[in-house]
């Protein structure tokens, strides 16, 4: 998916699943970039609650993070827009981004 909608925008709706979407964005970085990219995430995330993580696979030149922007999160579209912006010089390839809701009905989601 190529944008994340805040809820009400566009004629969407405030519901409950549109509020507790998740946002999953993952890329590759160069093994030898990594100390400076984190440096620039850190910077870029300014402190919000947004998680990073590491593939554990072998590759002995590319590092696989994922960024998980998720609730109580109140601005991902600005948090992930300044992060993909430091990132951008070190993702090696396209950033993937997918959102994710809760399935109704869940426990999560009622």
């Amino acid at each position: 998916m190529s944008a994340v909608m805040k809820p009400g925008q566009a004629g969407q709706p405030a519901t409950p699943a549109a509020i507790a979407q998740e946002l999953y964005v993952y890329y590759r970085v160069h093994l030898d970039q990594a100390p400076a990219a984190l440096a620039a995430f850190e910077t870029a995330r300014d402190g919000q609650p947004v998680r990073l993580l590491q593939r554990r696979d072998h590759d002995p030149v590319f590092q696989t993070w994922m960024e998980i922007y998720a609730p109580p999160l109140a601005d991902a579209v600005g948090t992930e827009l300044r992060v993909a912006t430091a990132m951008g010089p070190f993702a090696q390839g396209p950033r993937h981004r997918e959102v994710f809701g809760p399935i109704a009905g869940s426990e999560a989601g009622a």
